[in-house]
């Protein structure tokens, strides 16, 4: 149920782990290749769930920026990757 407490406070902690990565530079560690970046696409499906087949939950209107920037976080990651893979190949 979205409640504007549970709205402001996944605004906070989106805002607040954004931060964090940034001030610890985690999101640049995440745009570069490594394999442990296809792990990502656990959190990515989690994502997509709701946003495709809305299962298992009812996505706010206001949290979808929240959703759309770690989709295309984790996306990213697991594309640059991918493309490393397959460049070796």
């Amino acid at each position: 149920m979205e409640t504007l407490v549970s709205v402001s406070l996944e605004w906070a902690l989106f805002i607040g782990c954004i931060a964090i990565m940034l001030k610890t530079k985690d999101a640049q560690i995440l745009f570069q290749s490594h394999q442990s970046n296809l792990i990502l696409t656990l959190p990515a499906a989690a994502l997509l769930l709701p946003t495709l087949f809305g299962f298992p939950w009812h996505i706010p209107p206001e949290l979808i920026i929240p959703h759309l920037t770690y989709l295309a976080i984790f996306t990213i990651s697991i594309l640059k990757d991918l493309i490393t893979i397959l460049r070796k190949t």
